[in-house]
């Protein structure tokens, strides 16, 4: 946010509203202001009026998430200076030049009496200046949370936020040769394994597989550049029911164990993770536990514990910025124009920095921490994520292959919820492409059901052969319905239903037989 950006790269996340202003002719001014007011958080971070104007701001640009989160800042600061306050005999005072909280000296003559009393009326001046400066930062928030006071959540839709820098929006070449790196060490110390599945002996060096860009072809997209779209191909020939990869991940989350009786907490009724440890790791001490944020987020824990690892690793790993982690990087999000969404002040805000602030992050003055790098990675952990109903994981490899409606690559969730086991399903030659299929409930479904699933992880139509090939079996369907039209009009029978959706049984998924459970009683 601290560099101009032009106009037409603006895409508010907030979703359209009847009768909302229009800011076209706004925006030059906003956003020259959003800068300054960003450089001003620089120099003073623990200023609280800054936090607040900056939300302001945001919230005329129309970014609810941001203005919320800066308005959770202005609040904790205010709250963090009125509670010093109590303590009478040491009154507080803000030293607006340094941009942060300082002890006033005070003095215990009886000749300073009437300096005293000057110090007291400026801290009540100070101290009311605060609650003022703390009730509007409260009600602005109010404003851009769409569920309130019952659930603290508003609605935003996933955007590419304009200020984000060039290095962070794409993936390098030299992040491809790790990932290479990455996939060749994978298939380092497998021969016997691979020699027992099918008997053959490889050699233990060469790689099974390869990251390469323009997975689909040179070209565009979309209006967008291919170079960025990479693929997973075979290095190899590669005969059926080979093991081509164990992909192992540090980066996962888990819903605690239930009770015996249902409550709101855990949907899954006591079929929650129940390894005491998690969802810690054995390598981490008592100082890194994070136990309290399973206990704190309930059937939402999975998913905030899986930002939580990423970030834990970025601080670890010392990465500058973590959109810059090599874990982080290699994913992309999927910006769906239409789909509105749900942001939660607790889940996706304030334990979030709760977490960056338990291993270290000031998230006031680090920047590289900042609210949109929050939601840009949950954006990419949405995309690139697995799940079953107690765990929610992000495979670094396995995050690469793209999908087919027919794939030639099959997986498996090893035993420790953590683990893919990636096989080959039919016979691949060298440089085939591996695709895998994203939903294994997709298997056997109708067209339209298919692309309508495959909407979670792609931007367009799925454009496999197999969904190619269906759609224009359906465009033959409905030519043969016009042409048995009475009139010769075509239209006659417009209403009837002759695609292969309809004429075919419909789907029964699993979840169809849940009793799915929501926070609360809303629908």
């Amino acid at each position: 946010m601290d560099h101009a950006f032009p106009p037409r790269d603006w895409q508010p996340t907030k979703p359209p509203e009847p009768g909302e202003e229009d800011i076209s002719s706004r925006l030059p001014s906003l956003i020259s202001l959003l800068n300054h007011q960003t450089k001003c958080i620089y120099t003073k971070p623990y200023q609280p009026r800054y936090w607040h104007e900056r939300a302001k701001t945001l919230t005329a640009l129309r970014y609810p998430e941001l203005a919320v989160a800066d308005a959770q800042k202005a609040i904790t600061l205010c709250r963090s200076a009125l509670d010093r306050f109590s303590d009478h005999a040491n009154p507080w005072r803000l030293g607006h030049a340094a941009g942060f909280w300082m002890r006033s000296g005070g003095s215990s003559d009886a000749d300073d009496d009437d300096d005293d009393d000057v110090v007291a009326t400026h801290d009540d001046q100070l101290e009311q200046r605060l609650a003022d400066l703390h009730s509007e930062a409260f009600e602005l928030q109010i404003r851009n949370l769409y569920y309130f006071p019952n659930y603290l959540e508003g609605r935003v839709r996933s955007r590419l936020y304009p200020w984000m820098r060039t290095e962070h929006r794409g993936r390098s070449d030299e992040l491809i040769r790790r990932v290479n790196w990455e996939f060749a060490g994978s298939s380092r110390g497998r021969g016997k394994e691979i020699k027992a599945c099918n008997g053959v002996s490889v050699d233990e060096g060469a790689p099974f597989c390869v990251l390469q860009r323009h997975a689909f072809g040179k070209g565009t997209r979309d209006g967008q550049d291919d170079s960025d779209v990479l693929g997973v191909f075979a290095a190899r020939d590669i005969p059926k029911g080979t093991p081509i990869l164990v992909d192992p991940s540090e980066t996962w989350g888990c819903i605690g164990p239930g009770s015996k009786r249902r409550s709101s907490g855990n949907p899954h009724d006591g079929r929650g993770c129940t390894d005491p440890i998690h969802p810690n790791l054995p390598s981490e001490d008592t100082s890194q536990d994070l136990r309290w944020i399973r206990e704190r987020t309930g059937s939402a824990a999975a998913d905030v514990l899986l930002r939580c690892r990423f970030l834990i690793r970025s601080i670890q790993d010392q990465t500058p910025h973590p959109l810059s982690h090599p874990l982080i990087a290699r994913l992309t999000p999927t910006y769906r124009k239409e789909k509105i969404s749900l942001f939660s002040l607790d889940h996706d805000i304030i334990v979030p920095n709760e977490c960056l602030q338990q291993f270290g992050i000031d998230i006031f003055a680090n920047p590289a921490y900042d609210t949109w790098v929050l939601f840009t990675l949950a954006a990419r952990i949405e995309n690139n994520s697995w799940s079953d109903p107690v765990h929610k994981c992000v495979s670094p490899l396995f995050s690469l292959f793209n999908h087919s409606c027919t794939p030639n690559v099959d997986w498996t969730i090893g035993r420790d919820h953590t683990t893919l086991w990636v096989r080959s399903s039919r016979d691949v030659v060298r440089g085939e492409q591996l695709f895998v299929m994203y939903d294994h409930f997709l298997l056997g479904q109708p067209l339209y059901e298919r692309r309508k699933r495959l909407r979670r992880w792609l931007d367009a139509d799925c454009q496999c052969s197999l969904c190619l090939q269906e759609e224009k079996e359906e465009a033959r369907l409905r030519g043969e319905r016009d042409k048995r039209c009475d009139c010769g009009c075509g239209r006659c029978n417009e209403g009837a239903q002759t695609s292969l959706w309809d004429i075919e049984q419909k789907p029964v998924f699993p979840e169809d037989s849940y009793r799915v459970e929501h926070r609360g009683m809303r629908e």
